[in-house]
């Protein structure tokens, strides 16, 4: 069964109370430790600037790394695979939406989500900018956490988080006040801490970190020793047949046209 989501807005927030950014339906990745998360980049060469940006800005989560990999799925369809997010952009037609993030469930829990970004859109006009690029990437892999819409006014000022809907992303254009909603801001941070704060579910192996030990005699006659963390290797299936994976999306629409 497949179920079409879209997360409605809770609460108005501000940037000068930073309000928590709501939950999209309580969806998480299940984690008995820190996660580290595969982000696919099925992209073409105009989306290479923003992918590992909106990846770098989301792992300044406390357990939670978005990990860069080689894409494997098809832009065009952006095929999920299983314990990762895939990322793609393809022209999808006049969709009404810039970005589509969709995740599938199992036991309550995300097992593989999806980034979709239409280029239908950004071709020419008023999307082809640096700034609704970001703003939009950001928000689709936000919403691949369990994040929802901090509110889905196109019109009120900017509260200087991605999860935000704007008419004007870069805060420059004089229509969404000074800030800019290019990046997450605190409320995005508190909302994650609470989504993840408490262990639960079976963690998927593929999001497990893997510990690297490595032991060595240094220069000095000192014995050198490092203990650091790096993902696991891509080795899984693509998908589990039979695994009763439930669908959801949550889509950025079109902006109104001030």
């Amino acid at each position: 069964m497949v179920l079409a989501a879209t997360a409605a807005s809770a609460l108005a927030a501000s940037a000068a109370s930073a309000a928590i950014t709501p939950s999209w339906n309580n969806y998480r990745w299940a984690r008995s430790g820190p996660l580290v998360i595969k982000l696919g980049d099925n992209v073409a060469a105009a989306w290479d600037p923003y992918l590992p940006i909106a990846a770098s800005d989301w792992s300044a989560a406390n357990n939670i790394d978005f990990v860069s990999v080689a894409g494997t799925s098809k832009a065009s369809s952006c095929s999920a695979v299983y314990g990762t997010v895939q990322a793609c952009s393809w022209n999808y037609g006049a969709t009404g939406w810039l970005g589509l993030a969709s995740v599938w469930l199992s036991g309550g829990y995300i097992v593989q989500a999806t980034v979709k970004l239409n280029d239908y859109y950004y071709r020419s006009g008023r999307y082809n900018t640096a700034a609704f690029r970001q703003f939009v990437t950001c928000q689709e892999v936000g919403h691949t956490l369990g994040l929802g819409h901090i509110n889905e006014v196109f019109t009120n000022p900017n509260v200087g988080s991605c999860m935000d809907y704007t008419n004007d992303p870069s805060g420059l254009l004089g229509s969404n006040g000074p800030l800019n909603n290019l990046h997450p801001y605190a409320g995005d941070f508190a909302a994650l801490d609470q989504i993840y704060a408490t262990p639960g579910g079976t963690q998927l192996s593929q999001t497990r970190p893997r510990l690297l030990a490595v032991h060595g005699y240094s220069i000095d006659g000192s014995e050198y020793d490092l203990l650091s963390v790096v993902p696991e290797p891509a080795t899984w299936a693509l998908l589990i047949g039979g695994f009763g994976l439930t669908g959801a999306t949550m889509r950025r629409r079109r902006f109104a046209v001030a």
